[in-house]
């Protein structure tokens, strides 16, 4: 008898289960300045390993082609959060309605002085006096070649700064002959040595006191939707180890979005990850160092007094 009862109890609730209506997944929308970086493409093995999902997320990422247009995106409401360059701090502080919710990454790895294949630059001091090409005066890029110069003791105008924009023109530009060098993503220049043409002389990866890329949230998802922000972040830390732990099929899951040939992204991987967050926290040294690289570049004309420009509270 009781037997027959818990039979029919259980029937029951696998009836009553099959009828409820599946909860749906919170929907977010995830914008990137550039899909095909491997710092971004994490996005992709979050979605593809089931981790956002378990957090009960529903994430659509949207790539912008360029940080201006990622600021505008969050400005008008497109997008929910970013994973984005450090220039996002400043335009907190310039007035775009979000807040920095955790560190990415702190040493700028992924960045690297690319020259030609046929130069006799084979060390970083071959650069004094030469020509490198950066995105813009206000970029990143810009901003490590002062560093660069700085580093070797030959102050800030120890290179030449050649405004060339993204990789699409700089390439062209550097195999023309019209700059020495480029800074550009180090993925790219693995790729230019595999096809011969150019290669990675000298990295950034020294620069441990710095913040290169970081999460954003816009301000109407911190108000309305603080348990959203806890949640994706939860999920972004848990991706981040989970890709740390399984390099194969990292690169099976960033692969449609870099595009990179196995042997590079495996380098890529291996030099990359270990700059990547565990834990989102904020070094306030970092953070300075990081304000200041902005009143260099002119992109702030001083440091923001009594703007809340970041956050720990939402990091699990």
């Amino acid at each position: 008898m009781r037997e027959t009862i818990a039979l029919v109890a259980a029937a029951v609730t696998t009836w009553f289960a099959s009828c409820a209506p599946a909860l749906a997944a919170d929907r977010l929308r995830v914008g990137t300045p550039e899909g095909s970086a491997f710092v971004f493409a994490l996005v992709d093995v979050g979605i593809g390993a089931g981790i956002f999902a378990k957090q009960g997320l529903d994430i659509e990422k949207i790539n912008f082609g360029g940080g201006g247009k990622l600021d505008q995106g969050m400005t008008s409401g497109a997008i929910d959060l970013s994973v984005s360059g450090n220039s996002e701090l400043a335009f907190i502080a310039k007035g775009v309605p979000q807040l920095a919710v955790a560190m990415m990454a702190g040493p700028p790895v992924d960045m690297s002085i690319i020259v030609r294949m046929d130069q006799d630059i084979t060390a970083p001091a071959g650069l004094k006096g030469k020509t490198i090409g950066v995105t813009s005066e206000t970029s990143l890029t810009s901003y490590l070649a002062l560093a660069f110069s700085e580093q070797q003791g030959w102050g800030t105008d120890g290179v030449k700064r050649a405004y060339i924009g993204g990789m699409n023109s700089a390439v062209p530009a550097l195999l023309v002959k019209n700059v020495d060098a480029l800074i550009g993503p180090y993925e790219g220049g693995l790729i230019l040595e595999s096809q011969g043409k150019a290669r990675p002389l000298v990295g950034f990866g020294d620069m441990r006191v710095f913040i290169t890329h970081l999460i954003c949230a816009s301000d109407a998802l911190v108000k309305d939707h603080p348990d959203e922000v806890k949640r994706f972040l939860a999920a972004w830390f848990d991706t981040v180890k989970w890709a740390d732990a399984h390099k194969a099929e990292t690169i099976r899951l960033v692969q449609p979005a870099t595009n990179l040939p196995p042997g590079v992204a495996a380098k890529v991987f291996d030099a990359e990850m270990p700059a990547m967050s565990l834990d989102g926290r904020f070094d306030p040294k970092a953070v300075d160092a990081t304000m200041k690289s902005f009143i260099t570049l002119g992109l702030l004309s001083e440091l923001p007094e009594g703007k809340e420009l970041y956050t720990d509270k939402f990091l699990p």
